[in-house]
């Protein structure tokens, strides 16, 4: 991920897993970058969690939604998408 001059990159990615008392979760996170330069230099971002996914020690998964009215399939395929950056 490359960030230019007057940029703003919003991307939804897989958090790292953490494993406690044998359920394992997973955040769906929202990046965002931006950068801007007009008469002065700015840069800002933001690291937001959407949902997460937990793994339960028998391997039943669960999805919980964050972000009231985001569509879980619209997050998960934004994940996909990200993965080959």
């Amino acid at each position: 991920m490359e960030l230019k001059k007057n940029d703003l990159i919003d991307k939804v990615i897989m958090g790292p897993p953490k494993i406690v008392n044998d359920i394992t979760f997973i955040p769906i996170l929202s990046v965002t970058f931006g950068c801007f330069e007009s008469f002065g230099a700015g840069f800002g971002a933001s690291i937001c969690p959407k949902a997460f996914v937990v793994i339960d020690k028998d391997g039943n998964i669960s999805f919980y939604n964050l972000i009231p009215g985001e569509n879980p399939v619209d997050m998960i395929n934004a994940v996909s998408n990200n993965c080959d950056e």
